[in-house]
C-alpha cells in the first residue's frame, strides 16, 4: 500500500476526507478535541511556512509544521485527552488557526517525513487518536451529521452506531401531541430517523405547557395569549435548531380515506399513537386512527397515560401496546378500541408522568 493509499485508507476509518488542491494536501474534518475537551473538527494542511503563512514544500527540513485550523472557533489549538495542546505553537492568530511542529522520532533524533502523505498521516493519527483516548470509540460520526445540526457525540460515546444505523432512514408519525406524544417527540427527535412527522390539529393552550417537555418563551407565551399558536409548529420550533426532517401538519386523522390521502404524499414506515378519549359516550375516535394504520399496514405503538380522582384518590393508568403492519389485534387488546366495557380507556387528560394512589 503506497504512502497515501495508507492517508486514505485512515481516513475512511476515521471518517474525514484527503483533498489534493494545487499541490496543498489537506486532510479535512478531521475528528479532533478542542479547548475543554470538546469534540470538534479541523484541517491538516501540509508543511506549513509560519514566515510567509503560506503552504511549504518542505518536508522534514527546518519547516516541520502543519497548519491546523479548527472549524468551530476557540482558540486555534487541538488537544490531549489530558488536556495538554498537541505540538509545539509555532504562529498563528490565536482564534482560527494555528502552526503545530510534531517532529518524528524524538528531539535527540528527529526524523523526516518522506512526503506530504507522511506528515498529514502523522498527524492525523496523534490529534484522532485523543479524540479515542478521551473514550470516544468512534469517530466518523463527525463526518456523518445526519438528520443533526451538531455532532452527535453521545452515538460516538455509547458505541451505539451501528444500532442507530438500522433506524437512520426510518419515517416517524406521531399522532396526538398531548402530554405523551410530546414526550415521545422528545425521545424521537434524538435518534437519527429520517423523518418525523407531527399529527394533530389543536392549538396550543395554557395546560399544554404544564405537561410538555422544556418550557415556553416569552413570545410563545404572547402568541398563546393571542391565540395564534398551532401545537405542530409550536414542536417544530422547539428542535429546529437540534435537527431538520421534522414535518408539522395540522390535520387530525378522522377517517382511514384521509389518512390513505395523508399517506400518498408522506409515507411513513411507523406510527406512535397517542391520542385520547374525552368522556364517557363518546365516539372512539381511536377506532378511526387504528383503522387507517391497520389498512395503511403501518405498524404502530399505542400509548398513553391518564389520571382520575376516584374516592379523594388520585389514580393513574399507563398502556402500551405494538401492533405490527396490518394488525386488527387492537380491536381485542386497545381500551380505547372499547366503547363499552369496564376497562377505561385514556380519559381527562394524557399526561407523562407517573401517578401514584394517595390519600388525605
Amino acid at each position: 500500500m503506497s504512502r497515501k493509499d495508507r492517508l486514505s485508507a485512515f481516513a475512511g476509518q476515521a471518517g474525514f476526507t484527503v483533498r489534493d488542491e494545487s499541490g496543498v494536501l489537506r486532510a479535512v474534518r478531521v475528528p479532533c478535541l478542542l479547548a475543554g475537551g470538546v469534540v470538534g473538527t479541523c484541517t491538516i494542511e501540509t508543511s506549513y511556512n509560519p514566515a510567509s503563512r503560506k503552504p511549504d514544500n518542505q518536508i522534514g527540513g527546518d519547516i516541520h509544521a502543519v497548519r491546523i485550523t479548527t472549524d468551530e472557533e476557540r482558540d486555534g489549538r487541538v488537544y490531549q485527552a489530558d488536556g495538554t495542546p498537541i505540538g509545539n505553537y509555532v504562529a498563528g492568530d490565536g482564534k482560527t488557526w494555528s502552526n503545530i511542529s510534531i517532529k518524528k522520532g524524538w528531539q535527540g533524533n528527529p526524523e523526516e517525513d518522506a512526503t506530504a502523505s507522511d506528515l498529514i498521516h502523522r498527524y492525523a493519527k496523534h490529534i484522532v487518536g485523543a479524540v479515542s483516548e478521551a473514550g470516544y470509540s468512534e469517530t466518523s460520526f463527525l463526518a456523518k451529521l445526519g438528520p443533526f445540526k451538531i455532532p452527535n457525540t453521545f452515538e460516538a460515546r455509547a458505541a451505539i452506531g451501528p444500532v442507530q444505523g438500522r433506524i437512520c432512514d426510518q419515517r416517524i408519525a406521531i399522532i396526538g401531541l398531548g402530554g405523551t406524544g410530546a414526550y415521545v417527540l422528545d425521545l424521537i427527535a434524538k435518534t437519527p430517523v429520517k423523518e418525523i412527522h407531527l399529527l394533530d390539529s389543536d392549538d396550543v393552550e395554557w395546560h399544554t405547557f404544564m405537561r410538555a417537555p422544556g418550557g415556553p418563551t416569552a413570545e410563545e407565551i404572547e402568541s398563546v395569549r393571542k391565540g395564534s399558536l398551532r401545537k405542530v409548529n409550536y414542536y417544530h420550533s422547539k428542535y429546529a435548531s437540534l435537527r431538520e426532517g421534522i414535518h408539522p401538519h395540522a390535520v387530525r386523522v378522522d377517517s382511514p380515506s384521509m389518512f390513505r390521502e395523508f399517506l400518498s404524499v408522506h409515507p411513513v414506515d411507523f406510527a406512535f399513537v397517542c391520542i385520547d378519549q374525552l368522556t364517557d359516550g363518546d365516539s372512539a375516535r381511536q377506532d378511526v386512527v387504528y383503522c387507517a394504520l391497520s389498512e395503511a399496514e403501518v405498524p404502530f405503538i399505542d400509548s398513553g397515560v391518564s389520571i382520575t380522582v376516584e374516592d379523594g384518590a388520585v389514580r393513574g393508568a399507563v398502556t402500551t401496546s405494538a401492533y405490527e403492519a396490518g394488525s386488527v389485534a387492537w380491536k381485542d387488546a386497545i381500551p380505547n378500541a372499547r366503547v363499552e366495557g369496564n376497562v377505561p380507556g385514556y380519559r381527562n387528560v394524557q399526561l407523562a408522568i407517573a401517578t401514584s394512589s394517595y390519600r388525605k
